[in-house]
């Protein structure tokens, strides 16, 4: 804790120097994201929707705003050691807080995003019960999953040379495996507890649920133990490879 205490200056000072040397490629990012929603509501509106497709419609792009979120600090953080210096990061500086960076500024284009896609959807006029809760709770367990896995990514940039490569088709899969692109009442039963297993279809869907149909999301407790389960058994596994791999580093 005393750490985490004494690097959080270093943390928001560096978010706010990647920010302002990144500045146009983070503007480019938030505006494809406002354009994606305006576009989307745009054309469901030219076909006379009923109030399903508008709730569906606001269903899927809460779920694509938290994957961008999750998307982009994961491919970002990715190619922090390429970027930054390896050696100098593993073993001088904590790693998580160059992770943090890449998370924190994603979050900030998801909250302007999240706040465009809420006044357009009450200008439009779109049914939603939001849980103020569930979407502040499904936000915090976001932010805890992000960092073992965003560091677990960066650390192997060590062993793999195709990083990129392999986290395009990462994401890919992320994004087909969560509901996005589809709602979970288009698939079968099985699937769907099969889809549960994967901590990001859990975060994701709890998101969109807490936002269009309210406190539905905390009704399966098993679905939220496991993905406890699931949190600790990783940062305890992201631990021990840090560790080890910085050990192996410092021996060279």
């Amino acid at each position: 804790m005393n750490e985490l205490i004494t690097y959080f200056p270093y943390m928001i000072k560096n978010t706010i120097i990647e920010l302002r040397y990144n500045l146009k490629q983070y503007v480019w990012w938030l505006l494809f994201n406002l354009s994606i929603i305006f576009l989307s509501v745009f054309l469901m509106n030219l076909f006379s929707p009923t109030e399903t497709d508008k709730s569906r419609l606001l269903f899927q792009l809460s779920g694509y705003l938290l994957f961008f979120w999750v998307a982009g600090a994961l491919y970002f953080s990715s190619s922090i050691l390429s970027r930054r210096g390896f050696i100098l990061n593993i073993t001088s500086l904590p790693l998580y807080v160059l992770i943090n960076v890449q998370i924190i500024n994603f979050l900030l284009q998801f909250m302007m995003s999240f706040v465009f896609l809420l006044v357009i959807a009450l200008t439009n006029h779109i049914h939603m019960t939001p849980s103020t809760l569930g979407v502040f709770y499904f936000l915090v367990l976001t932010y805890l999953i992000l960092i073992p896995v965003g560091l677990i990514l960066s650390l192997l940039k060590y062993y793999s040379r195709n990083m990129k490569r392999n986290m395009i088709l990462i994401l890919t899969v992320l994004m087909i495996s969560v509901s996005i692109l589809w709602v979970p009442t288009q698939l079968p039963a099985l699937a769907i507890k099969v889809l549960s297993l994967n901590p990001f279809y859990f975060l994701v869907n709890g998101f969109q649920s807490s936002v269009v149909l309210g406190q539905v999301a905390f009704y399966n407790i098993p679905l939220h133990l496991l993905f406890f389960c699931e949190l600790v058994l990783l940062y305890i596994w992201t631990f021990y490879f840090y560790k080890k791999l910085k050990d192996e580093i410092n021996k060279k």
